[in-house]
């Protein structure tokens, strides 16, 4: 069974291969985004998933793109 910190842990590495142009992490319970830009966008989340959502919908209105999710050992 994986452990609550290795989950964490590979959730933040599949987040930052998906979208490298954005700062996350987790922190106090919660996940948090910034993307590089004047002013910054910031995202807060309970979980992975929400947060990766919220980000695949900021890509969409930017016309970004997101990067693969398997990683390299997919």
């Amino acid at each position: 069974m994986t452990s609550e910190l290795a989950e964490r842990q590979r959730a933040l590495e599949l987040l930052r291969t998906a979208f490298p142009d954005y700062r996350i992490v987790f922190s106090k319970g919660r996940w948090a985004a910034v993307s590089a830009g004047s002013p910054p966008a910031v995202w807060f989340a309970e979980t992975p998933s929400s947060l990766c959502g919220q980000l695949f919908q900021a890509q969409l209105r930017n016309g970004g793109t997101v990067g693969p999710f398997g990683g390299s050992g997919s």
